[in-house]
Parts: C-alpha cells; structure tokens; sequence
C-alpha cells in the first residue's frame, strides 16, 4: 500500500515573522488612532476611545489569525486552543489565578501615591472600592477582546509552533522568551513583568488546552493596570 503523506502544521519563519510584523501594524494602528483622533476636550471619552480603538483593531487581527492559519494552513480551532472542553473547569481556574492577583492590585494601589501612579480611580473608603470594582467589572469585559486576541497569536500560534518544532520544554521556553522579547523594552523591570505574566499564559494555556483560562488572567491583568495604577496610556501591557 502506499505510504499517506502526513500533513504538516509547521508554518516557514518567513510566515512567522509576517504574522509578527502584522501584530506590529495592527498596534500601532490603535495607537495611532488613539493618539490623534481621540477628543482631547473631552477626557473621560478619550479614555473610553483607547479601549475602543483596542476592541476594533484587536477584532480585525482575530478574523485575519483564524482565516490564515485555518483556511490556509488546516490548523483547527482545537490545535489553536479554542474549544468548549472543560469549559467551567478552565473557567474556574481562570478566576482562581485573576482574583488573587486583582486583589495584590488593589492593595499595592492603596499604598502607593498618586506621585508613583496614574490610574483612572482613587480608592479612599469603601464605597468608592465598590464603585471601582464596577469600573473594573466593565474593564474586564472591555479588555477580553484584546486579551483573547494576544493569547491566539502569542499561545494559539505561537507556542504551538516552538511546541511543535523543539519539543514541550524548550518550546514552552522558547515561546516564552519570544513573547517578552516582543515587546521591543528592554528596561530590566518590564522583561520581569511580561516574562511573568508570559510564563502564567502559556501555562494555563498548556495545562488546560485552552484558552479560556489565560485570557481570563490577561483580562484581569490589563484591567486592573488600567483602572489602579497606569491608566489607558501609561503603561504598555
């Protein structure tokens, strides 16, 4: 009988350096339009325009990821990491890793001053830790976009790919290094924090096959940056 070829997923570096280089565009595009087409009379809407501009353009790199890598290289949905499977299990893990961390958030907020942070609320009293956890709440939704379309490119893709190529731990590694280099900064406290956060993501994501649980954390992550310590526009996570 003759031999079946077996089909390969491995995608060229050229292919990955354009998917890169594309990530690139579609975020300075965001930052472009947040910068000179938000209303600067207007602070709290410009505020609401950089999620906006987050949404659209993070929603626009989905739709491009999925076709290419789905109809172009016969990835599936499930190999991508986007699958049902476990989905209250996966979700439940997802809040049991964001819930400490929003927690840890907060209370670095309270003790630091306004000359070390900007964000977008001050706590001082119990009610205004209420209202803040509502702002947080619709962050959170806001952010999921751009949270689910970073953990597809950077898990999905990426860490599929050095998975596939030089194993589970040097790929796991590999991909690790790969996301917080990507960054382009270099400042020894930013490699720290997306190599942490990075190393969390790709976790989950291995451990559960899925998604669901590290975009749950990237959500909370950028949400909680944005509303108790950097705002919108001063911290690039």
């Amino acid at each position: 009988m003759p031999k079946t070829e077996k089909k390969s997923n491995n995608f060229p570096l050229i292919d990955l350096i354009k998917a890169q280089f594309i990530w690139y565009l579609i975020n300075f595009l965001i930052i472009f339009f947040q910068t000179y087409v938000s209303p600067d009379e207007l602070p709290y809407l410009e505020e609401i325009y950089f999620l906006i501009f987050s949404i659209i353009g993070q929603g626009l790199f989905i739709s491009f990821l999925l076709y290419w890598t789905t109809m172009i290289y016969e990835l599936s949905f499930a190999e991508l990491g986007i699958n049902l499977n476990n989905f209250l299990t996966n979700l439940k893990l997802g809040l049991k890793i964001s819930c400490p961390f929003l927690i840890g958030i907060i209370f670095i907020h309270l003790i630091l001053t306004t000359e070390q942070i900007t964000p977008l609320i001050i706590i001082t009293d119990l009610d205004q830790l209420a209202s803040s956890l509502l702002y947080f709440l619709l962050l959170f939704i806001g952010y999921l976009v751009p949270a689910f379309s970073k953990e597809l490119f950077y898990r999905g893709f990426i860490y599929y790919q050095f998975r596939q190529n030089y194993g589970l731990k040097l790929g796991f590694l590999a991909s690790l290094i790969y996301y917080t280099v990507s960054y382009l900064d270099f400042r020894l406290s930013s490699l720290l924090i997306h190599f942490i956060v990075g190393a969390i993501t790709t976790y989950l994501s291995h451990k559960t096959d899925s998604l669901l649980a590290a975009t749950i954390f990237r959500s909370t992550y950028q949400a909680s940056l944005t509303l108790y310590l950097f705002s919108f526009s001063n911290w690039q996570f």
